[in-house]
């Protein structure tokens, strides 16, 4: 059965278990699994609840909540002018894909090292390798953190025990090379560090000269031999993580946090290249709530903790080089090294403001407007006194939303089509419809309500 021109459909979303998903009930991704997923979802407590995927990737696509066997991507199919717009069928005229992919992560532990390539390289790729690289597509993707602070929240994560970040951090992450002279620094006080990369004269030459070749070199090396040459890697890891235990001072700038993440990600995956080569080359990012990252195609991330919502470019394109096995990653290092963009900045480089959105008509949604074409992320923030309503006005693209903080009612101007969504609700909204947003209960103790859109031609 096809639904024939609505404007507002219930999704069923896709769930994703990986090994770094928070466990059962712990797990945003799972609670909102209820009326994400529908059709009989029930936690698992021993299961880890990792993603929700919301659109039309072939790895996890979605399908209309009330018709499980039409999929989003035939409902599209069925009239892309009507359900993408025309600014984006002239834009793409090849695909009725959604252009992005819209998720909800819980993340208990670092998630493998890794990178998502250009569109050349995500082409090359997949004509080499299309088991493994379904899409010939690009995938920069933003971050924004949604979760409640991870003091409040991690004793049950793995690694919990080690506490970083500040009181109010909600979520942890690596985040492209810090500057080149702060990894000079750590190659020059941290002896472990020189060990594990192998290769004196090289390390030397990065400290004499730091640049971007250079740091390609000692990197590469360090990646390598965490496949190659992995017990010797692990031994340095080792020594370094007993002279932490023994109260030794690294003698360098945040000693006290670098030590903290080396003992943090060393427990999730001990003697693992990818705790040296996260902690000392790249930048730390600690997001409050509210506060997003964007990351281009090409370069470098590994996120640590915590829940947030993701958007990316609708493509499933990954390469990993680190915190996986060594038979896996063989491989992929070599891609890895020559893919990166070597970008070596402060981590407020990679920042993406929350700014106030120009579609909003009540004031309380705000945008995260990446520098790309395929979507703009809105947050809707409620409350049950103040604040119980927003309107959104039309755009000229597709539309979708999940409830995840509430019970809200989404009414859209055409059709006078209404739905009432509990937490993990999902709905897809064709392009030119006014957006009306009502919350109808509030989650205690503040009363608050939270619904998260990613939409096109905004």
């Amino acid at each position: 059965m096809t639904v024939a021109h609505k404007n507002l459909v219930r999704l069923k979303a896709s769930a994703q278990e990986y090994e770094w998903g928070k466990s059962g009930s712990a797990s945003l991704a799972g609670r909102l699994g209820k009326n994400a997923i529908g059709h009989g979802f029930q936690i698992d407590e021993n299961k880890s609840y990792a993603e929700v995927w919301m659109g039309t990737h072939p790895n996890g696509p979605a399908h209309l909540f009330d018709d499980p066997s039409t999929s989003l991507l035939s409902l599209v199919s069925s009239d892309p002018t009507f359900y993408l717009g025309e600014t984006l069928v002239r834009k793409w005229p090849s695909t009725t894909h959604i252009p992005y992919l819209f998720k909800v992560l819980s993340i208990k532990k670092a998630l493998p090292l890794q990178a998502h390539p250009d569109k050349g390289l995500a082409e090359q790729l997949q004509q080499k390798d299309p088991s493994n690289f379904v899409d010939p597509n690009h995938k920069p993707e933003i971050a924004v953190a949604i979760g409640e602070s991870l003091s409040a929240t991690n004793s049950g994560t793995k690694g919990g025990d080690v506490q970083v970040g500040d009181k109010d951090t909600a979520f942890t992450g690596f985040v492209g090379f810090r500057p080149l002279e702060e990894i000079q620094t750590f190659l020059q006080k941290v002896p472990e560090l020189a060990h594990a990369v192998g290769d004196a004269t090289l390390v030397a030459s990065f400290v004499q000269h730091p640049s971007i070749d250079s740091l390609k070199q000692v990197y590469g090396k360090l990646l390598k031999r965490g496949v190659e040459a992995r017990d010797e890697v692990a031994a340095a890891i080792s020594k370094l993580e007993q002279r932490i235990k023994n109260g030794g001072d690294l003698g360098v700038p945040n000693g006290e946090e670098l030590t903290r993440l080396v003992l943090k990600v060393n427990s999730q995956y001990p003697g693992d290249a990818g705790v040296l080569a996260t902690a000392f080359f790249m930048n730390f990012a600690k997001l409050k709530k509210g506060e997003g990252i964007y990351i281009g195609a090409d370069e470098i991330h590994a996120y640590l903790e915590g829940d947030i919502i993701e958007c990316m470019a609708v493509s499933d394109n990954v390469v990993n080089a680190a915190f996986d096995s060594p038979e896996s990653l063989a491989s992929q290092v070599g891609t890895f090294v020559d893919m990166l963009t070597y970008t070596a900045r402060p981590v407020s480089h990679w920042s993406l403001p929350r700014e106030a959105y120009p579609h909003s008509r009540e004031g309380r949604t705000s945008q995260y407007n990446p520098p790309m074409e395929e979507f703009v992320v809105l947050g809707t923030l409620l409350d049950d006194k103040a604040a119980k309503t927003e309107r959104l006005s039309a755009v000229k693209g597709p539309t979708i939303g999940i409830v995840t903080k509430g019970k809200a009612r989404i009414a859209v101007s055409r059709g006078n089509e209404q739905l009432e969504l509990d937490e993990g609700g999902v709905v897809f909204i064709p392009p030119g419809n006014d957006i009306q947003i009502e919350l109808l209960e509030g989650r205690e103790p503040q009363g608050a309500g939270e619904v998260w859109w990613s939409t096109f031609g905004a």
